[in-house]
């Protein structure tokens, strides 16, 4: 079905980047957006019910936790901010520059957005949980167009191809609370955006990650049972299925997969496990490395040319080349941090640079490493707080540290640190938050956005009712907070309009735009009654 709406858009550029942090997970965020985490929290169920492994015994330091998207949050494409309302069943677009709001009918229950990469138009599309089925909603020179896709029951993550010619909807069981054993979500549905057509398909058990090969008619998913490869080049099918362990009975919830970008090859590490598995995803050939404990992160730099992986007990962190590694998967480099613990790797500058740390234990200082020397170099910041999570800024030059409430009559609830990662050693600033820096309970967890010259840290407290935001300014290290009337779920920039925004949990819906030179505040609220201009601290 086709739709046209008469609307004409104005030009604009706009850019948005939000990591959500959970209790559950709150670290490492991996530099590949094919990387897939099987792993739990300490003492919760993998995503198919078993134990994660990764519960700590008494006494001894927590397993490191890992930071998951937020994929319900808004969107941006290239001029518009998008926000579904699965009640109403439409879709807000925004104009950054304008603040003019617009709306269009999408399907039954319009929850989980995504932006269609690769188009000439601005084009999303939006998963609509109560009829099964996706609106792909296109801006044109004649207006809003829209069509409707069939999808598999229950969708709730998106995958696309580089062009955005084809979208994969399917269902991630870690945001299925109560979900039982026998609910296995392995259908996904293959949308031809330019052909029109959907066809769904049965890959293994509870997928956790779904990505597309570069180069190629190729998908995969990466599953309990193995990675599925999907052969587009005709009909879409499921061509084979790839054993990422020599163990059939292996735990599938106490491993992470990461699948390179090329989609040639996947890296595998186990929970209380010294070995890195290396496997061609043409073949199924697989290679381990042994590394000099077990391995508790390991993320994998954009280019996917290789890998770094981090033993806590040595605080050894190991360079492992790929796809070398298949062939000689003895032949890497390993540089021990001396004096530090180091639990946990976040890449930074495209891979060329790492942010170590650990959040298992409560260690006050943060490792930049400098991945590009042979051996690699490193230096220590301290940050006067035990480190949560770290987020590089694009080009590497700087990094938001979030840190937990600290202790005693004096404590904060929540903090976090702006630490300049660049190679002139300066000394980082820390903020303290009024509101957590960590999920509590079913609040959700706050956001990080970085550009190179500005960063967004939300803060949430819903017990409390306090609400805000901070604007950094980069590399000044100016800090400004502006309170918010409602609770944010999102938060994003427009460098082009020279605005941040952060959209809010309203019935009506909210969104609150900063002005990154005067810090002005404006909101706009009701979207579904005709949008109104007013103060961001107010309802």
């Amino acid at each position: 079905m086709n739709r046209s709406h008469d609307w004409k858009p104005g030009p604009l550029w706009l850019l948005l980047a939000g990591v959500g942090l959970t209790a559950a997970s709150a670290g490492a965020c991996g530099a590949s957006d094919a990387a897939a985490e099987f792993a739990g929290a300490p003492g919760e169920r993998g995503a198919d019910g078993t134990s994660s492994g990764g519960a700590a015994a008494p006494g001894a330091p927590e397993p490191e936790r890992e930071v998951e998207p937020d994929s319900e949050a808004p969107v941006a494409t290239g001029n518009f901010i998008w926000i579904a309302n699965p009640k109403s069943g439409r879709v807000a677009f925004v104009d950054a520059r304008s603040l003019e709001v617009r709306t269009v009918e999408a399907g039954n229950g319009p929850t989980y957005l995504a932006t269609v990469p690769g188009q000439a138009e601005d084009t999303t599309i939006v998963a609509n949980v109560l009829s099964s089925d996706a609106t792909l909603l296109k801006v044109t020179p004649q207006g809003i167009t829209t069509k409707t896709f069939k999808t598999a029951e229950g969708a709730n993550a998106w995958a696309f191809s580089a062009d955005g010619r084809y979208a994969i909807a399917w269902t991630d069981a870690r945001k299925v609370p109560g979900a039982s054993r026998q609910q296995g979500f392995q259908d996904l549905a293959i949308l031809d955006l330019a052909a029109g057509t959907s066809t769904i398909l049965a890959v293994g058990y509870r997928p956790v990650k779904v990505g597309f090969a570069a180069q190629g008619a190729t998908a995969h998913a990466i599953t309990q049972d193995g990675i599925a490869i999907i052969d587009l080049s005709s009909a879409p099918r499921v061509s084979k299925n790839i054993a990422v362990s020599s163990n059939p009975l292996e735990d599938p919830g106490s491993r992470d997969v990461s699948v390179t970008p090329s989609g040639s090859h996947a890296l595998i590490r186990r929970d209380n496990s010294s070995a890195v598995t290396i496997v061609a995803l043409a073949d199924g050939a697989r290679a381990d490395a042994t590394l000099t404990g077990a391995v508790t992160d390991l993320d994998l730099s954009p280019a996917g040319d290789r890998a770094v992986a981090v033993v806590r007990d040595k605080s050894d962190v190991s360079v492992l080349p790929v796809p070398g590694l298949l062939a000689a998967p003895t032949q890497f480099t390993t540089v021990t941090v001396t004096g530090e613990t180091i639990g946990s790797v976040v890449l930074a500058n495209g891979g060329a640079m790492g942010l170590l740390f650990s959040n298992g234990t409560p260690v006050e200082r943060l490792t930049i490493m400098d991945l590009t020397k042979q051996p690699a170099t490193y230096r220590t910041v301290r940050v006067y707080s035990p480190v949560l999570g770290a987020f590089p800024s694009p080009d590497g030059l700087h990094a938001v540290v979030l840190h937990d409430r600290t202790d005693g009559p004096d404590g904060s609830p929540g903090a976090f640190s702006l630490v300049p990662t660049g190679a002139e050693p300066l000394p980082a600033k820390i903020v303290a938050t009024q509101a957590p820096m960590v999920a509590v309970g079913k609040t959700p967890p706050p956001q990080v956005v970085l550009a190179n010259d500005r960063a967004v840290v939300t803060e949430r407290d819903d017990t409390k009712k306090v609400y805000g935001v901070y604007l950094a300014r980069l590399p000044q290290l100016m800090v400004e907070r502006f309170p918010l009337a409602s609770p944010p779920i999102a938060a994003g920039l427009v460098p082009a309009a020279k605005r941040a925004f952060v959209a809010q949990q309203h019935p009506e819906g909210r969104i609150t735009f900063l002005d990154l030179d005067t810090g002005v505040a404006r909101t706009l609220t009701g979207f579904e009654l005709g949008a109104r201009v007013v103060d961001g601290s107010k309802p």
